[in-house]
């Protein structure tokens, strides 16, 4: 079954928001700026801590680290984007998914397993960094495997909210959120084998 997936990146953007005055001291935060985005300029930050009202004054770089930012303040300007590629889905028996074993899934609220194949001529530049950044802390955990058990490596396996658009028997658009996947297996070809926990149907998203 083809499907378009979208993953979330940060949209770096240094004049998205204002940073109080008091935190840091002369050219400090140039500084720390600029350490951070040479540390983390080929990936996206892990995730982004914010609070209700969307200031934001955590970061949490690739390192596994957080950086204050001081104060801030939203100026309209969305910091979370999303990037896509197209895909086709198998299921666990290597067969093309089909929309039927998709709402299967959904009506049951089930976890269940996907193959996904990426076609990388679709794939845009932030996408593919967030896949890659997902296999190598997947990787990174399952270093640890014969050490600490197959229990804490899954336990530990990184996770990701991926959403997707695919069209149903009747060529309708659908959109959804494959919640806290990990990764399984990583093929020879790019292609990974997720383990999803639930299929979420959600209004359109863009």
């Amino acid at each position: 079954m083809e499907a378009t997936l979208y993953l979330p990146y940060y949209d770096y953007n240094d004049g998205a928001f204002d940073v109080s005055n008091d935190y840091y001291k002369g050219d400090e935060y140039a500084k720390a700026m600029a350490s951070e985005y040479n540390m983390n300029k080929d990936v996206v930050f892990n995730s982004i801590l914010e609070s209700k009202n969307d200031s934001r004054s955590l970061l949490q770089g690739s390192d596994g680290n957080l950086y204050k930012l001081g104060s801030t303040t939203s100026q309209g300007i969305e910091k979370v984007a999303y990037s896509s590629c197209k895909c086709v889905l198998y299921n666990t028996d290597g067969k093309d998914e089909t929309v039927d074993g998709l709402i299967t899934h959904f009506a049951r609220q089930e976890p269940f397993v996907e193959m996904i194949e990426f076609d990388v001529d679709t794939s845009e530049e932030e996408f593919e960094s967030e896949i890659a950044l997902w296999k190598r802390e997947h990787s990174g955990i399952n270093k640890y495997k014969e050490y600490k058990g197959e229990e804490w490596s899954w336990m530990n396996e990184p996770k990701r909210d991926i959403r997707m658009h695919f069209k149903n028997n009747g060529n309708e658009d659908l959109y959804s959120v494959l919640e806290n996947c990990k990764i399984m297996d990583i093929m020879e070809d790019g292609s990974i084998v997720i383990f999803v926990e639930r299929l979420r149907i959600i209004d359109k998203f863009f």
